[in-house]
């Protein structure tokens, strides 16, 4: 399946009109997370389903199998299902059938579950509420409940609202929309995103079927990618690239700080009495927080800036993933849970974690960016074995493995200096069909040319200033 994203042409009244809609859903969603809430806290304190859950933890698999069969009949006997969640709000909806329909409330029932999955299942900790702010998409089942998209206008009809999309802006937008719509429509969902005057609409169509493309396939060959929390390096038969991933994301981190101070002492001047002498909140104060109508511009715009860097930083890692896919079909990366380095550090300990840039660079949406273009266009994205492969340490030449300081950007292989990263992603190009080492051999082979390549970027980059000896070394 893919999607297609139209922007919706909206007056004033229609604009009024989705505002309550969108209220509406925000208010029924918080009446499942209450629902769910309470059922949690039931089964948490219920001694038979304690009991099942206990037994569960020691028995053998055949067993456990029985027990997880009798604790999910007592969640569904109390109502802690999909579709017992779907049932519960059925009741509530009917006061607001007019503005939604059965399927967008059952939809908001399944995301719901996925949260209490989550919590029973995984390693999820609690649901939360969320703010009318905060609420941006209603979800829908199918095109012939609640908003349907009509292929012949580009519209959306949904319980007598009736908005048309805008037309393409050009020829290649165009040639993208005939052939998206080429295929069989599943469903249409509604999304608002924030910008300077307010929110602006989208019907998101979700097609059945692959997306459209311009090329069949892309050109065979192997390409190593070290993907680091703020840089990448490729290499592969014929390039070689070091990068930062988002190298512009500082622009929008300096103007969302300068609006964040902005909106604090907005925020100050007007709940002087929220505040203690030396400039801490004041914590018995009960009185609600006052907020002006300028603070509430600054507050638009600090969400269209959260909105432009999350476009950004997605732009910038598929421009650079459609620069990779025309080199080759074929890529090795290492297997990385860069949710363990967002963690923060324990308390007295020097260890240094990475959530600032994490966040700021997103390389796991880069990985998973990558997978997804090279399957559409029939590639593959290999992922090695970091604890047994340990690209970092390996000397193919000598055949052995050297720990190195993180902050050791270079390395010497035989009589040559290369750059660690980039190193390590030639050795990832040549991994062996286990995935677990590099093949020495072909190491051995297109280690010249890979030099000749690595000598040519490291000197473009220092002409031309693209430094930073952090992460590159110089």
């Amino acid at each position: 399946m893919h999607t297609l994203t139209l922007k919706l042409k909206t007056n004033s009244t229609q604009k009024k009109e989705l505002d309550k809609r969108f209220r509406i859903m925000c208010r029924l969603h918080n009446v499942l997370v209450k629902r769910a809430m309470a059922l949690l806290k039931f089964l948490d304190h219920d001694k038979t389903y304690q009991a099942l859950k206990a037994e569960y933890l020691i028995a053998d698999p055949l067993r456990k199998k029985e027990l997880a069969r009798e604790m999910k009949n007592f969640r569904q006997s109390i109502g802690l299902s999909e579709y017992g969640l779907q049932a519960y709000i059925k009741e509530g909806r009917k006061r607001y059938a007019k503005h939604v329909s059965c399927h967008q409330v059952q939809k908001e029932a399944t995301r719901v579950w996925k949260g209490v999955e989550k919590i029973l299942f995984s390693n999820g900790e609690k649901l939360h509420f969320k703010k009318e702010m905060d609420f941006d998409c209603i979800g829908g089942k199918s095109n012939t409940n609640g908003a349907k998209f009509n292929k012949e206008d580009l519209s959306v009809s949904w319980n007598g609202l009736y908005l048309i999309c805008r037309k393409p802006r050009n020829e290649k937008e165009a040639w993208y929309v005939h052939e998206a719509l080429k295929d069989e429509i599943a469903y249409c969902e509604i999304k608002r995103k924030m910008f300077n005057n307010g929110w602006h609409y989208y019907a998101i169509v979700v097609l059945k079927g692959e997306a459209p493309k311009k090329k069949k396939t892309c050109p065979k060959g192997r390409t190593g990618i070290d993907i680091g929390t703020s840089t990448v390096a490729v290499v592969s038969e014929n390039q070689v690239i070091l990068k930062e991933l988002a190298p512009k994301m500082n622009k929008y981190n300096k103007a969302i700080e300068r609006t964040l101070r902005k909106m604090d002492r907005s925020r100050r001047a007007c709940n002087p009495n929220k505040y203690n002498e030396d400039g801490t909140i004041n914590r018995k104060d009960r009185s609600r927080w006052v907020f002006s109508n300028h603070y509430k511009k600054i507050r638009n715009r600090l969400r269209t800036l959260y909105r432009q860097k999350s476009a950004y930083i997605k732009q910038s890692h598929r421009e650079m993933i459609n620069e990779l896919i025309e080199n080759g079909n074929e890529f090795y990366v290492e297997k990385m849970c860069f949710h363990a380095l967002q963690r923060r550090a324990k308390a007295g300990t020097k260890k240094k974690r990475f959530g600032r840039s994490l966040n700021n660079r997103c390389p796991a949406l880069f990985v998973s960016l990558l997978k997804e273009k090279a399957k559409q266009y029939e590639g593959t994205v290999h992922e090695v074995d970091t604890v047994s492969f340990k690209a970092s340490q390996y000397d193919h030449i000598s055949d052995t493995y050297t720990k190195s300081r993180l902050s050791q950007r270079w390395k010497t292989i035989g009589p040559y200096q290369v750059q660690r990263d980039l190193y390590s992603a030639y050795l990832l190009m040549n991994s062996n069909k286990t995935r677990k080492q590099a093949e020495r051999t072909r190491c051995e082979e297109g280690f010249e040319a890979f030099m000749k390549m690595h000598d040519e970027t490291i000197k473009r980059m220092k002409e031309r200033g693209m430094s930073r000896k952090g992460c590159f070394g110089f």
